[in-house]
């Protein structure tokens, strides 16, 4: 693996942006967003790491001309990102090559659970109300945090905080529209009691579309242009949150309720366009978060409380009764805690502890109440010294399944390890060196093994081997050029008995192992800005990424030497933005080689590149005593290119959004 690394480092080049700010394990609450204008440069987010730190906060996501949390993604190297179309469409991330289960997201610092299909729903989080996104490949930056968090990618979303200087109410509310019927009005409310440490939060959102945009389905002189339909969804959001400072440390909890009904608008073939799949999601949780330094120690506490209910129907005559349901329920109990300690001479300690009950029942006659518990032990070692940074951690992973009536999957004890370290070259410019290896595991979901029809009980665990080198250089050319940042990121990983889910449709999937699967690649991106003159700022941002994920399983299979399904060779990212006095103005692309519906790529299954431009024009305006107004729209795949991210399922074409946004 070594020497595949030293090649993919050799042919790659030197770039990748990491955002500014500082990431944290726990959740945090800054009273106010980084400036858009950078006068003196400063240190971005984990440049001094031995893990790769992307991060975008609220004004980066702006700048950038996001649109979304998936768009985000799409902005950032090493991600393929699955979109089945439309503001209504599942979107699911995967890192690296290593499929969706293998990147963990984590909200306000604890983890998203998804035992039932390890995959989060991106859509369900609006970029508007985050105050930051963070992406941390290979391992956890924070020495010390949950084990949950030790995946082989983290995701961080951070709720968004509203600055409240003083005692009171402060907030802002906003309203969305855009095009195929969409209409999503949003409201975030910050209040500190008089004399207390104590900050409550209370937001929410409503968001319905129709999604009946226009596409085309080629069949040579038969060539139809239709809408799709069946595709209509709505949902609400409702999140309660408090902040409470503490004398050696924070309390935080978070109260969080999700419902949402879409209908499935389904694959997309020749001369059928039609479909009766419905789908009702509800997920709610509470979650405890403390955390505390007392000398040289530090500790943290979390408790999680998780429910979520999936209603699927498919209304037709082939099914006895008109129609098919299946229903399905989770429940989760989550505790964790640790504590670190620094011995001195730059070495610092840190142990924690995770343990989960979840459940999961359905509806089916085959189906039968299945308890999974999950015991997760972390110990890792630190050890910092001048230029030097390194990094030791050992994960233990214990699993057990008990199904009421029926066979359960196989246990799981596995441990884990990981080194990384960094090197700094410089300081003037800020350069280091980082290289790392660990070893991840996953054991199947609870539809990888129990959905009806296409679980397997059978299905053997993954294991992960990673090994990853790169570097980071920040350098301020000139007073005017406050910032240039650029960072390279090879690796190699080798997955066995992966589990690949083809989709049947947006809820059924078919899942396999797949021996050995050989992934190398390349993350490289920039990030550049200028300060022409006073009130104006430029900022160029790039990224690009090279994939090579093959199958290596069986030489006599189809799929043997091929890229896996869905996976691109190449794919990046661009965007330009001038902010400035008047109207602020950025453009963006974002674009992907060819991929293929099959591993095996046989005909008929080729995806072909595609790309997407898109541009968005904003302003604020000062009102009396503090408040404001934000008015922005966006032109969203400008040359109306059409494309299918996963097979049959087109994306739309060009489309619109406006938003006034109130800040009190």
């Amino acid at each position: 693996m070594a020497n595949e690394l030293l090649r993919t480092l050799l042919c790659g080049g030197c770039l990748a942006v990491v955002g500014a700010g500082r990431a944290v394990c726990a959740p945090q609450l800054p009273d106010t967003l980084a400036p858009a204008e950078a006068l003196a440069a400063r240190r971005l987010a984990g440049i001094g790491q031995a893990v790769q730190v992307q991060r975008f906060d609220a004004e980066a996501l702006r700048l950038r001309g996001v649109n979304g949390v998936a768009d985000a993604l799409r902005r950032m190297a090493g991600v393929n990102l699955r979109d089945y179309g439309g503001a209504g469409g599942i979107k699911t991330v995967s890192v690296r090559g290593l499929g969706a289960a293998h990147t963990v997201v984590a909200y306000d610092g604890l983890c998203v659970a998804s035992d039932r299909s390890g995959q989060t729903d991106l859509q369900r989080y609006s970029a508007d109300a985050l105050g930051s996104i963070e992406l941390q490949t290979l391992d956890a930056m924070p020495l010390l945090c949950p084990v949950r968090n030790l995946g082989a990618a983290v995701l961080y979303l951070q709720s968004a905080s509203t600055p409240l200087p003083h005692a009171g109410l402060c907030g802002n509310a906003s309203l969305k529209q855009a095009s195929f019927g969409t209409w999503n009005p949003a409201l975030q409310l910050a209040l500190r009691p008089v004399g207390k440490a104590t900050r409550l939060t209370l937001g929410g959102e409503w968001f319905k579309a129709r999604n009946d945009y226009p596409f085309t389905v080629e069949n040579g002189v038969a060539t139809e242009r239709l809408k799709r339909t069946n595709s209509r969804m709505e949902s609400t959001r409702v999140e309660l949150g408090s902040h409470t400072i503490l004398r050696h440390g924070t309390l935080q909890a978070r109260a969080y309720v999700y419902h949402n009904h879409r209908r499935l608008p389904g694959l997309v073939r020749l001369y059928v366009n039609e479909n009766n799949e419905r789908l009702t999601e509800t997920n709610t949780f509470g979650q405890l978060y403390w955390q505390a330094a007392y000398g040289r120690w530090q500790v943290f506490a979390a408790g999680k409380w998780n429910w979520q209910r999936s209603l699927y129907d498919n209304i037709s005559d082939q099914y006895p009764g008109g129609a098919q349901r299946q229903h399905y329920w989770q429940r989760e109990g989550y505790a964790t805690a640790g504590a670190s300690y620094g011995l001195g001479g730059g070495v610092s300690m840190a142990v924690a502890t995770d343990y989960s009950l979840a459940t999961f029942n359905g509806n089916q006659t085959t189906d039968h109440h299945v308890a999974r518990n999950v015991w997760l032990q972390s110990v890792s070692l630190r050890w910092e010294r001048g230029p030097w940074q390194l990094t030791a951690r050992g994960v233990g992973h214990f699993s057990d399944d008990r199904v009421r009536g029926g066979e359960s999957a196989r246990s799981a004890r596995r441990i884990m390890p990981s080194l990384t370290a960094s090197y700094r070259l410089s300081d003037k410019p800020w350069l280091y060196l980082r290289a790392g290896y660990k070893e991840s595991f996953r054991s199947p979901t609870f539809n990888e093994n129990y959905y009806y029809h296409y679980g397997d009980t059978q299905l053997k665990p993954e294991w992960v081997r990673q090994l990853s080198a790169g570097l980071t250089l920040q350098a301020s050319p000139t007073q005017w050029w406050p910032v240039l940042a650029l960072t390279a990121d090879a690796y190699v990983n080798r997955v066995n008995d992966r589990i690949v889910s083809i989709p049947y449709n947006l809820f059924i999937w078919r899942t396999v192992n797949l021996a050995r699967v050989d992934a190398q690649g390349t993350d490289l991106t920039l990030e550049s800005r200028w300060v022409p003159a006073q009130g104006h700022l430029l900022l160029l941002a790039a990224n690009y990424s090279w994939q090579r994920v093959i199958d290596h399983t069986e030489r006599t299979s189809q799929s043997y030497g091929q890229q896996l399904a869905y996976m691109p060779r190449h794919s990046g990212a661009a965007s330009i933005a001038w902010q400035n006095p008047w109207l602020s103005v950025v453009t963006s692309l974002t674009w992907a080689a060819e991929r293929w519906a099959t591993s095996a790529h046989v005909a008929g299954t080729r995806l072909a590149p595609w790309h997407e431009w898109g541009v968005a024009l904003w302003r604020s305006f000062a009102l009396r005593d503090g408040r404001s107004v934000d008015l922005r729209a966006d032109v969203i795949n400008i040359l109306d290119a059409r494309y299918e991210i996963v097979a049959r399922y087109p994306m739309p074409g060009r489309s619109y959004s406006a938003k006034v946004r109130y800040n009190f």
